[in-house]
């Protein structure tokens, strides 16, 4: 007598389990990646306005017309669809400063000297929340 060939029912169901299991344990772990994916293209735009500020400065001779040029603007759009919030940003003749807080929970600054910070649960903050502060506008902790 010659045996069956293939798998039985309860053979296909066992795989069918085990590659589900499988299936939502790496499932699961996407969730951190998105965020970690989410927090790099933030940190890119923040880098982007680094240098797209850098670029205006050196047409006008002053950073006063970098928190309304339409390139950094459509950054800012991308930061938001991104999931950053507490968009900060402040500029005029003498320098800017741009912070954010990253979808995961740390913050990024960019400011005029070149300065860039991407850690901490804390705010970074921009000193110099207004125009009238020329010489304090920067990132720190």
């Amino acid at each position: 007598m010659s045996s069956p060939k293939g798998f039985t029912l309860v053979e296909l169901l066992v795989v069918i389990a085990i590659i589900g299991i499988l299936a939502s344990i790496v499932l699961v772990s996407l969730g951190g990646a998105r965020t970690r994916a989410q927090d790099a293209r933030v940190i890119t735009d923040l880098n982007q306005i680094r240098t797209t500020a850098e670029i205006i400065n050196s047409a006008d001779t002053n950073y006063a017309n970098v928190v309304n040029n339409a390139d950094i603007n459509t950054l800012y759009v991308d930061m938001n669809a991104q999931g950053a919030t507490n968009i900060t940003r402040v500029s005029n003749a003498a320098g800017y400063c741009v912070e954010a807080k990253l979808p995961g929970g740390k913050w990024g600054c960019v400011n005029s000297g070149l300065a860039a910070i991407f850690d901490g649960a804390n705010s970074p903050l921009c000193n110099g929340t207004t125009n009238s502060t020329p010489n304090s506008i920067s990132c720190s902790q």
